[in-house]
């Protein structure tokens, strides 16, 4: 199974010019632990919310004035949607990240899949039997 089948498709985004006060209510109201931050549609960065909590309880950073480009990560962990499951998983092991953000030439966003979305397409993938030509049909490339 691939990225194409498992990823999220319905990703919330923040700008990077946003406050750091509302990058955390987009935390809150998505449950998301990592944002994509997206300029004129290209994934520019990262946002983690341990991030942000931590800066803004050290009193480092003060929320509603420090943007996201000042604390978000310049470069994401992204990887293609034709990658597989287990690809992915070895890669997020070998960055230490929870979130993984999947990229098309841009790079442009076009999903993103955290630990438990991970797991969760792995379990279905091995009780599932062959995977049917999802690329080709996501893609629009049919035969």
């Amino acid at each position: 199974m691939t990225l194409i089948n498992a990823m999220r498709t319905d990703f919330p985004v923040v700008d990077p010019e946003s406050t750091l006060a509302a990058a955390a209510s987009r935390f809150g109201e998505t449950g998301c632990c990592s944002l994509p931050v997206v300029d004129q549609g290209l994934l520019v960065g990262a946002l983690d919310s341990l991030d942000v909590a931590t800066r803004a309880v050290n009193g480092e950073l003060d929320p509603t004035r420090a943007s996201v480009r000042m604390l978000m990560r310049r470069e994401p962990v992204s990887c293609p949607p034709e990658a597989s499951l287990d690809e992915a998983r070895q890669l997020m092991m070998r960055k230490r990240v929870n979130t993984l953000f999947v990229i098309e030439p841009g790079p442009r966003l076009v999903g993103m899949i955290d630990l438990v979305g991970l797991l969760t397409a792995s379990e279905t993938a091995s009780s599932a039997g062959p995977e049917p030509e999802w690329n080709e049909r996501v893609r629009g490339d049919r035969r």
